[in-house]
């Protein structure tokens, strides 16, 4: 049994219907009359199909409602099985009018989105709301993705050769360049123009002049700037400073912290970065009064997870006397941390130095973004090399449990310490070298890797160079600081 069409109302688009008769649709047309009860001659009937081969249609009144998962048809539109039957030509080519005006619209707007590409201009940078933008692997010198070492070896007091250990994941390669004679330069790693990928940035300071200045040589660095920088020095030999690199004023671009003395105090000046290697004019953001330059340290990093870069600072904790501004501080020391507020430094409370370690480093040794304080020891009785790992966001270093390491290291002191991403699997590694102050020899450039919750026992990726006798030395210049 089937069912066909029968005469009768039927929707016809703009809130109107059109009577068909049972065979074609008539010029008659009214409103439609929601809501009230089919009549009986609009309802389906059950009749015998005429000759085996008929069509035959399902009327709407036979169709589950609108509103269930299905969309009511016209009767003898073809939506359902049944046969086409053409529907009144003013409504058909009212529909296609519409549609024709709808796809000039999409069009338009499309052609709109694609010339101002909103999403670029708004779409946040990594470390921000989830955006994309890469982040450079720590301690990458030549963009390969794996974090490299560059180290000073002075075989005496008269030369002086720069090392660079190239990693490849697993070993590293090394290459050597002769410098001026006891001058080592002064090398920031940095990714200025948020490639992914650390650029070098040199600096160098004449005294004299109190005159700061910037080169590299980086094809897409803008040309070497200068800049003077108001400082003062009670000590006769003469000034020092010392350079961080990190996103101080939260606008995602990496800007420079310059420390150094004016009178009786420390003064911490910020040169904006413009994102393209350029840097504006020293602003002062913070002047630390109780510290000489010689007894005062800054390491770089977000430590209360506001997206600006803060400083921790190791400076004394006794009162600085007269004598020390000219001469060697040499009283208790502790620490501070120096909260960036976008346009300068809330200075902490200084806390007594409870920490006790011959480097203190700053990465990410977890791999999940956040800036944490790492401690190296070498003890001479133990015979061990002891990392431990320290966060900040507190203000004061708080030991991170379980998240240390040791190694064998014999009798032996650290010569030097840093942090890279050797492997490159996100997390920073410890890279050191020791020595015994009567061996005439290293015992190679060493690794202790991090499983993002502890670090393994050092094995050596590369060997040093020979020593002529004991009085050979190497240094670790941290990529991200650097002092004169």
């Amino acid at each position: 049994m089937s069912y066909i069409t029968p005469p009768g109302w039927y929707p016809d688009g703009d809130g109107m219907e059109r009577r068909w008769d049972g065979t074609a649709w008539t010029d008659d047309r009214r409103p439609v009359t929601r809501f009230a009860p089919a009549e009986e001659s609009t309802r389906a009937r059950p009749v015998e199909p005429v000759a085996p081969a008929a069509a035959v249609v399902p009327p709407p009144a036979a169709l589950p409602p609108a509103g269930y998962g299905q969309v009511a048809g016209r009767p003898g539109d073809g939506g359902y099985g049944g046969p086409a039957v053409p529907p009144p030509r003013r409504a058909r080519l009212g529909v296609w009018i519409v549609l024709a005006v709808v796809s000039v619209i999409l069009a338009a707007a499309a052609g709109a989105l694609a010339a101002l590409r909103p999403w670029e201009a708004d779409a946040p940078a990594a470390g921000e709301d989830g955006g994309d933008r890469p982040a450079p692997v720590h301690g990458d010198i030549d963009g390969d993705g794996h974090g490299d070492a560059v180290y000073y070896f002075s075989p005496d007091y008269d030369r002086t050769t720069k090392i660079t250990a190239t990693s490849d994941g697993t070993v590293f390669t090394t290459s050597e360049l002769a410098v001026e004679e006891s001058r080592e330069p002064n090398d920031v790693y940095l990714d200025w123009d948020g490639d992914g990928v650390n650029e070098v940035l040199t600096w160098a300071f004449v005294d004299d002049a109190r005159q700061l200045t910037l080169s590299s040589s980086d094809r897409e660095f803008p040309g070497d700037q200068t800049f003077r920088l108001p400082l003062s020095s009670l000590d006769d030999g003469g000034l020092l400073i010392q350079v961080a690199a990190g996103d101080f004023d939260g606008d995602d671009a990496v800007d420079l912290a310059v420390i150094g003395p004016h009178d009786k105090a420390v003064d911490v000046q910020v040169l904006a970065g413009d994102g393209g290697g350029g840097f504006a004019e020293p602003v002062l953001w913070a002047s630390l009064s109780n510290a000489t330059i010689d007894s005062t340290e800054i390491l770089a990093g977000d430590f209360d997870h506001d997206g600006r870069t803060d400083l921790w600072t190791r400076l004394p904790a006794e009162k600085v006397e007269d004598e020390d501004y000219s001469g060697y501080y040499s009283g208790e020391r502790g620490h501070a941390l120096l909260a960036s507020n976008g346009t300068g430094f809330d200075i902490g409370a200084v806390v007594p130095d409870d920490l006790y370690a011959d480097a203190y480093l700053v990465g990410d040794v977890a791999g999940d973004g956040t800036a944490r304080l790492v401690a190296v020891q070498a003890s001479t009785y133990d015979e061990e090399l002891e990392v431990t790992v320290y966060d900040l966001a507190e203000g004061r270093p708080r030991e991170v449990a379980g998240f240390t390491g040791t190694s064998t290291i014999g009798r032996r002191s650290l010569e030097g310490a840093v942090l890279s991403d050797v492997d490159g699997d996100g997390r920073a590694d410890v890279v050191f070298v020791v020595k015994a102050r009567q061996e005439a020899k290293f015992t190679g450039v060493q690794v202790m890797r991090s499983t993002g919750t502890a670090f393994e026992r050092a094995t050596v990726w590369a060997d040093t160079p020979p020593c002529e006798d004991d009085g050979c030395r190497i240094t670790f210049p941290d990529p991200t600081r650097s002092d004169r």
